[in-house]
């Protein structure tokens, strides 16, 4: 066992860039079979031509050599006992969360399990290099065919090791977008797919995000189908942008800054179901000439349930049906009305760079005309909460009442501009909450 110990720690330790993380350089390595990518690039080179795993030392009872290293990794039980008996295999195809290898290189790490990989140093391998290997994992771990972002393995990647993950709460749960790469002078908009295993409801009471520079945007969706494959990467084109659409998706958060830290009013609460589904939404773009990285960490603190709870309903009015003339600036205006009696909390707006303004007016009641949203910086549109200094109070919509936005744009180009899902279209999308 112990000799099964020091192979795994010699392996990981290579895997991991113990040594260093070299860039990718074969001219055609984003034209190989993702598994000889691996062998090329880490075991034929750090692993088995060093001497530790070929067919010779065989260095812990394993061969590394190109012809027989699939078969001695896929599907393979571990010696640890602890992961053994929690029916973890070395490389268990599809899923990472059971895969032993993946869990000793990632960044949470179960007792009993030994230690994280690279031993003796608490430097974790990158999340870059952790997500190639999850992928390959994710796609059930092929021999054959492309099944990660070998771009993952390339430098220079703009961002360094200073994007420091936020830690889990002490009460709740922590969501990771892995990391993705988006090239040079391109934007890149994502969705991933999570569920979670809770078998209770949770009743979330604040929301932090933490994202790596050049976000456009993050949005965090709950998803009732069970229709989306878990933690496979889904890029926006026209089939996915129809799932936006969808019923059964429904806004939970979102923001276009690095830092989000937003906590409900007291005894308000988002729950969250057993076994819920999330999908992640991502958008970053590249205005640089080396690639960039994504990544997101959603952090979900939660309290007791007690009986004075009361549930916020999100507000995600996404207006389409707009028009922005060539060379001209143009006010865009619609008006929302409620069927029922509601108390809104908090407002805020979304809309690309040819957004100038966006005001928010009530419609209705003795409060009819007053201005109780004002933004005129796209890039970081605020949250405004209720009561606040200039209205101080919730706000109270009676049936038939509601809102009405004035959103401004200057459109400065020889083309019209319509709702659309890139940075260079535009939005007109009122976000909040609200409970009954």
């Amino acid at each position: 066992m112990r000799k099964s110990l020091v192979f795994l720690s010699l392996f990981l330790m290579i895997l991991l860039g113990c040594r260093k993380e070299s860039p990718v350089s074969p001219p055609d390595i984003a034209s190989q079979p993702t598994f000889s990518v691996l062998q090329s690039v880490i075991l034929n080179q750090q692993c088995s031509s060093s001497g530790c795993h070929n067919s010779t030392s065989r260095s812990g009872g394993l061969d590394l050599s190109q012809n027989v290293s699939f078969e001695n990794l896929i599907a393979v039980s571990p010696t640890n006992s602890f992961a053994r008996n929690d029916g973890l295999l070395r490389i268990k195809p599809g899923r990472p969360d059971s895969s032993f290898l993946f869990l000793k290189i990632d960044d949470k790490l179960k007792g009993g399990y030994g230690e994280r990989m690279p031993l003796g140093s608490s430097k974790l391998m990158s999340s870059n290099y952790r997500e190639f290997v999850r992928q390959w994992i994710t796609a059930g771990a092929p021999k054959d065919g492309i099944v990660a972002d070998v771009r993952l393995l390339k430098d220079p990647i703009v961002q360094n090791d200073t994007f420091v993950p936020p830690l889990p709460p002490n009460t709740g749960i922590q969501l990771q977008l892995r990391p993705y790469i988006i090239d040079p002078a391109k934007e890149r908009e994502i969705f991933v797919y999570q569920r979670l295993t809770t078998q209770e409801t949770l009743y979330v009471s604040k929301v932090e995000i933490k994202m790596r520079e050049s976000s456009h945007h993050f949005i965090l969706y709950k998803y009732l189908g069970t229709d989306l494959a878990e933690g496979v990467v889904r890029d926006l084109h026209e089939s996915v942008s129809q799932e936006i659409f969808r019923v059964g998706r429904e806004y939970m958060m979102g923001t276009q800054t690095p830092l989000l830290s937003y906590e409900l009013p007291s005894q308000v609460v988002m729950p969250i179901y057993p076994a819920q589904g999330f999908d992640l939404n991502s958008h970053y773009v590249n205005k640089g000439t080396g690639l960039l990285t994504g990544e997101v960490y959603v952090n979900l603190h939660t309290v007791p349930k007690n009986d004075s709870m009361r549930i916020a309903k999100p507000i995600f009015d996404n207006y389409v049906g707009f028009r922005i003339d060539p060379n001209q600036k143009t006010t865009v205006t619609r008006t929302t009305t409620f069927s029922k009696a509601v108390k809104i909390f908090m407002l805020s707006s979304h809309t690309h760079k040819r957004g100038e303004s966006f005001k928010i007016f009530l419609v209705g009641g003795s409060y009819s005309g007053t201005l109780v949203y004002e933004n005129s910086s796209w890039d970081h549109p605020p949250n405004v909460r209720f009561p606040n200094t200039a209205f101080p109070r919730l706000i109270e919509i009676a049936p038939g009442s509601g809102y009405r936005i004035e959103a401004t744009y200057n459109n400065e180009t020889d083309r019209t501009i319509r709702f659309g899902l890139t940075s260079e279209d535009e939005m007109c999308i009122v976000l909040g909450y609200y409970y009954d």
